[in-house]
Protein backbone atom coordinates (compact mmCIF):
# COMPACT_ATOMS: atom_id res chain seq x y z
CA UNK A 1 0.00 0.00 0.00
CA UNK A 2 1.74 3.49 -0.79
CA UNK A 3 0.72 5.94 1.59
CA UNK A 4 0.12 9.33 -0.07
CA UNK A 5 0.18 13.19 1.45
CA UNK A 6 -1.36 12.73 5.10
CA UNK A 7 -5.04 14.55 4.87
CA UNK A 8 -6.53 13.44 8.54
CA UNK A 9 -5.97 12.45 11.99
CA UNK A 10 -7.74 11.25 14.97
CA UNK A 11 -7.41 10.00 18.53
CA UNK A 12 -10.29 7.06 19.95
CA UNK A 13 -11.31 6.12 23.14
CA UNK A 14 -12.90 2.75 23.52
CA UNK A 15 -16.67 2.37 25.06
CA UNK A 16 -17.44 -0.90 25.29
CA UNK A 17 -15.87 -4.38 24.15
CA UNK A 18 -17.93 -7.86 22.89
CA UNK A 19 -15.70 -10.60 22.40
CA UNK A 20 -17.34 -13.57 20.06
CA UNK A 21 -16.63 -16.21 18.08
CA UNK A 22 -15.08 -15.77 14.85
CA UNK A 23 -14.52 -18.25 11.53
CA UNK A 24 -12.93 -21.58 12.87
CA UNK A 25 -10.50 -20.95 16.38
CA UNK A 26 -10.71 -17.19 15.51
CA UNK A 27 -12.00 -14.73 18.18
CA UNK A 28 -13.80 -11.83 16.91
CA UNK A 29 -13.47 -8.84 19.49
CA UNK A 30 -15.29 -5.57 18.74
CA UNK A 31 -14.53 -2.33 19.99
CA UNK A 32 -16.55 0.80 19.94
CA UNK A 33 -15.07 3.89 19.84
CA UNK A 34 -15.57 7.72 19.92
CA UNK A 35 -13.27 10.55 19.41
CA UNK A 36 -12.07 13.89 17.58
CA UNK A 37 -10.95 13.88 14.07
CA UNK A 38 -10.36 16.32 11.36
CA UNK A 39 -9.50 15.87 7.89
CA UNK A 40 -9.94 17.20 4.19
CA UNK A 41 -13.55 16.96 4.55
CA UNK A 42 -13.39 18.27 8.17
CA UNK A 43 -13.33 18.20 11.87
CA UNK A 44 -15.65 16.26 14.01
CA UNK A 45 -16.99 13.49 16.15
CA UNK A 46 -15.55 10.30 14.65
CA UNK A 47 -18.22 7.34 16.09
CA UNK A 48 -17.68 3.81 15.08
CA UNK A 49 -17.05 0.19 15.68
CA UNK A 50 -13.48 -2.06 14.64
CA UNK A 51 -13.79 -5.58 14.71
CA UNK A 52 -9.98 -7.15 15.21
CA UNK A 53 -10.39 -10.73 14.14
CA UNK A 54 -7.53 -13.19 15.20
CA UNK A 55 -6.68 -16.76 16.57
CA UNK A 56 -6.09 -16.70 20.34
CA UNK A 57 -2.23 -15.21 20.88
CA UNK A 58 -1.89 -14.40 17.15
CA UNK A 59 0.98 -12.09 16.40
CA UNK A 60 -1.39 -10.88 13.27
CA UNK A 61 -4.62 -10.87 11.80
CA UNK A 62 -7.64 -8.75 10.35
CA UNK A 63 -9.69 -6.08 11.22
CA UNK A 64 -12.64 -4.01 9.84
CA UNK A 65 -14.12 -0.56 10.71
CA UNK A 66 -17.88 0.76 10.06
CA UNK A 67 -18.84 4.44 11.83
CA UNK A 68 -19.89 7.88 11.22
CA UNK A 69 -18.15 11.03 11.31
CA UNK A 70 -20.40 13.94 13.07
CA UNK A 71 -19.16 17.40 11.37
CA UNK A 72 -18.60 19.94 13.74
CA UNK A 73 -19.90 22.19 10.97
CA UNK A 74 -23.44 20.49 10.66
CA UNK A 75 -23.78 17.29 8.46
CA UNK A 76 -22.32 13.48 8.58
CA UNK A 77 -21.02 10.80 6.53
CA UNK A 78 -19.76 6.99 6.95
CA UNK A 79 -17.28 5.25 6.65
CA UNK A 80 -16.07 1.50 6.31
CA UNK A 81 -12.72 0.43 5.93
CA UNK A 82 -10.49 -3.01 6.31
CA UNK A 83 -7.08 -4.10 6.64
CA UNK A 84 -4.32 -6.01 8.59
CA UNK A 85 -3.31 -5.67 12.13
CA UNK A 86 0.12 -6.83 13.83
CA UNK A 87 1.30 -7.01 16.94
CA UNK A 88 3.86 -3.73 17.51
CA UNK A 89 5.09 -4.37 21.34
CA UNK A 90 3.03 -5.46 24.70
CA UNK A 91 -0.36 -4.92 24.30
CA UNK A 92 0.00 -2.79 21.42
CA UNK A 93 -1.09 -2.96 17.93
CA UNK A 94 -0.74 -1.60 14.29
CA UNK A 95 -3.52 -1.21 11.87
CA UNK A 96 -3.20 -0.57 8.06
CA UNK A 97 -5.96 -0.50 5.53
CA UNK A 98 -7.75 1.41 3.42
CA UNK A 99 -10.88 3.57 4.37
CA UNK A 100 -14.05 4.81 2.17
CA UNK A 101 -16.40 7.60 3.02
CA UNK A 102 -20.14 7.69 2.29
CA UNK A 103 -19.21 10.57 -0.50
CA UNK A 104 -17.50 7.91 -2.32
CA UNK A 105 -13.69 9.29 -1.31
CA UNK A 106 -10.83 6.59 -0.60
CA UNK A 107 -7.79 6.73 1.70
CA UNK A 108 -5.41 4.76 3.10
CA UNK A 109 -5.20 4.73 7.24
CA UNK A 110 -2.32 3.85 9.25
CA UNK A 111 -2.91 3.43 13.58
CA UNK A 112 -1.71 2.55 16.75
CA UNK A 113 -3.90 0.78 19.56
CA UNK A 114 -2.85 0.88 22.71
CA UNK A 115 -4.43 -1.41 25.53
CA UNK A 116 -3.70 0.43 28.36
CA UNK A 117 -4.84 3.23 27.38
CA UNK A 118 -8.17 1.57 25.65
CA UNK A 119 -7.29 3.99 22.67
CA UNK A 120 -6.29 4.40 18.99
CA UNK A 121 -4.35 6.99 17.16
CA UNK A 122 -3.67 7.32 13.31
CA UNK A 123 -3.68 9.37 10.53
CA UNK A 124 -5.78 8.93 7.09
CA UNK A 125 -3.77 9.32 3.96
CA UNK A 126 -4.57 10.10 0.15
CA UNK A 127 -4.74 6.97 -1.66
CA UNK A 128 -2.15 6.91 -4.34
Amino acid sequence: MALGKQVGEFSLKATSVTVSPGPGTALATQVNFEGPAKGDAGAGVLIGTLTVVGEPGAKSGTWSWCGVMALNAGGSFGSQGQGNWEESGPHRWRYRGTNTTSDGHRYAVEAEGNLAERAVTGNFYEWA
